[in-house]
């Protein structure tokens, strides 16, 4: 199995119950795929990378991609003045506060090196035979992404990807758009995990997915949900389900090829 864990923003009091009904789940050959955008807006963003860098320790079948926070972070820390405003506006403020800088402008002479080599290390996409993890979404080709140039599409782009297309190729599970019913986005080609743990009254959603089966016609997978008070919702096995299905858009091709999986899974 091939879980998935949508974005956390911080949010350590709804990440703790979901390690705890993941691990009773997982076998020793098991992938655990974050999403991305540990960051940012919930209350305890370093207590988030600390108990991520925990379960990998003690999973090591672990992979961390990077969201759009993450990026944002290491682009201000790097000195893009301009980046730095959007990610302080955008939660960056609360997770300076995590590491007890908050109001400080001198933040990057304090912030840890061990958070940076954490986030440095995550990577932007994983793919299994049948399954594609990214934290944005794809670009299709010939569209417009939306995206400034200087920016990694797949950790930004909304709309071009979401909206466009069946492909014959993995299916791409992804987070980074907000879900505004707090459930699974599910199309033919896509799951979206994004389920606003980040957002008041939001839930995050942990999906298991078969990469040893034949791909189905429409994606099929395990969940359960940790809403903003801890509680953990019962399993489920979702199939047959098509959730914000877009009407009237035209069909773009991936064309991403077949690849082996497990043990060595391509990251980029």
């Amino acid at each position: 199995m091939i879980f998935a864990v949508g974005d956390i923003h911080g949010q350590i009091n709804m990440l703790e119950p979901a390690l705890t009904r993941l691990t009773e789940r997982l076998r020793a050959n098991d992938a655990v795929i974050f999403l991305g955008d540990y960051i940012d807006r919930g209350p305890d963003s370093e207590g988030v990378l600390r108990r991520l860098m925990r379960f990998k320790k003690q999973h090591p079948g672990t992979m961390f991609l990077r969201g759009n926070h993450e990026d944002l972070l290491l682009r201000s820390f790097d000195g893009d003045k301009r980046r730095e405003e959007l990610w302080l506006l955008n939660g960056g403020m609360a997770t300076l506060a995590s590491f007890g800088l908050g109001g400080n402008s001198n933040w990057r002479k304090k912030f840890p090196r061990w958070a940076l080599d954490f986030i440095g290390a995550t990577h932007a996409a994983v793919k299994f035979t049948h399954f594609h993890f990214v934290h944005a979404g794809v670009v299709p080709y010939g569209v417009d992404t939306e995206v400034e140039p200087d920016l990694d599409a797949r950790l930004w782009i909304r709309q071009p990807f979401i909206r466009h297309g069946d492909s014959p190729g993995r299916i791409v599970v992804f987070g980074h758009t907000p879900q505004p019913d707090h459930l699974p986005l599910i199309h033919m080609n896509k799951v979206g995990l994004d389920t606003g743990a980040g957002q008041r009254g939001g839930r995050l959603s942990v999906a298991g997915f078969d990469d040893e089966l034949p791909r189905p016609r429409s994606p099929e997978f395990t969940l359960f949900q940790v809403c903003d008070d801890g509680t953990v919702t019962p399993d489920e096995y979702v199939r047959n389900v098509l959730r914000h299905l877009p009407q009237n858009e035209p069909t773009f091709r991936f064309s991403i090829p077949s690849i082996s999986s497990a043990p060595n899974v391509p990251t980029e």
